[in-house]
């Protein structure tokens, strides 16, 4: 249930402000909200600039973040570029910030008062304060109604109760993952993908929740990073314990080395070897029989050379 949304998705209704635009400008919040307005002025807009934009009902402040062609494919535009920010903008973006801690005290003794069971994650005041989305998880769907009475009352503003997910809260704190940098969903991520354990095995991690999960309690983001570079190369390389021929002998691949191009084998006696996957890929031959026609597998047999 959510209390006053405002349908910033109707592409239809900013769609027709792109015709004569001098770019599209996409904005990140106060909230680590992302989305996208038109410029339609003649005044060219710098990345990291923060400026002021035309919403529902009001204005609200952004920062540059990136531009696009109006040409450009965009999933949605929800309004225009009004203005760069001026000082006395700036000053109101931090007395907003200020304002904000106040509605998250008062919306928290509320909450405990009507003995409802939700987590505050955060708060976001438009520019002219004509509006105020508060942020919270629950485990399940909640009435709010009478919350939203008590907040309107109190701050006489339009007043959206915005529930999220666990990866939403943790990009809104922001933080620092186990490799050391800021939060990829914080820093620069704009959507979440699903992540399954199967992209952790297919990486040769071990599942285990501590090492494959971020800070929000789910998997890591950046297993998704390299799971195409895992797909390519997994079927040019042996599965570890599987047998192998290379010239006269069968072999036992002990393990494999994805990033040195390595293939590590064992022979029965104990005796091992390294080999690059180019040279095991000429050199290998399926595992068979041999014949008195001194062929194995239909694969003529190698000279006593084949093998380094």
């Amino acid at each position: 249930m959510k209390a006053d949304r405002v349908g910033n998705g109707s592409v239809n209704h900013h769609e027709g402000e792109k015709n004569g635009a001098l770019e599209l400008l996409r904005l990140i919040f106060s909230s680590k909200r992302l989305e996208t307005y038109v410029n339609p002025t003649d005044c060219p807009v710098s990345l990291g600039e923060m400026v002021v934009v035309a919403v529902d009902r009001g204005e609200d402040l952004g920062i540059v973040v990136a531009k696009y062609d109006p040409e450009d494919h965009v999933a949605s535009i929800d309004g225009h570029f009004i203005r760069k920010a001026t000082p006395a903008d700036i000053a109101r973006y931090h007395d907003n910030r200020e304002f904000e801690k106040r509605i998250l005290k008062f919306c928290g003794k509320r909450i405990q008062t009507r003995g409802m069971d939700m987590k505050l994650t955060g708060c976001e005041v438009q520019l002219d304060r004509r509006k105020i989305r508060i942020y919270f998880t629950a485990d399940s769907r909640k009435d709010f109604r009478g919350l939203v009475r008590d907040l309107a009352s109190k701050f006489h503003a339009r007043i959206e109760m915005r529930q999220i997910g666990v990866r939403d809260d943790a990009r809104q704190k922001d933080g620092v993952g186990i490799c050391g940098r800021r939060l990829c969903c914080a820093a620069y991520l704009s959507h979440f993908r699903t992540i399954t354990l199967k992209t952790a095995r297919e990486q040769n991690l071990t599942p285990n929740p501590s090492k494959v999960s971020g800070v929000c309690g789910r998997l890591m983001c950046c297993l998704n990073y390299e799971t195409e570079f895992y797909r390519k190369v997994s079927g040019l390389y042996p599965q570890p314990g599987s047998k192998v021929f290379i010239g006269k002998k069968e072999w036992t691949v002990k393990e494999v080395d994805i990033f040195h191009e390595t293939v590590s084998l064992r022979a029965p006696n104990d005796e091992e070897t390294v080999m690059d996957i180019g040279k095991f890929h000429r050199k290998r031959r399926s595992p068979g029989k041999v014949g008195s026609t001194g062929k194995r597998d239909g694969v003529s047999r190698g000279s006593s050379k084949d093998m380094e």
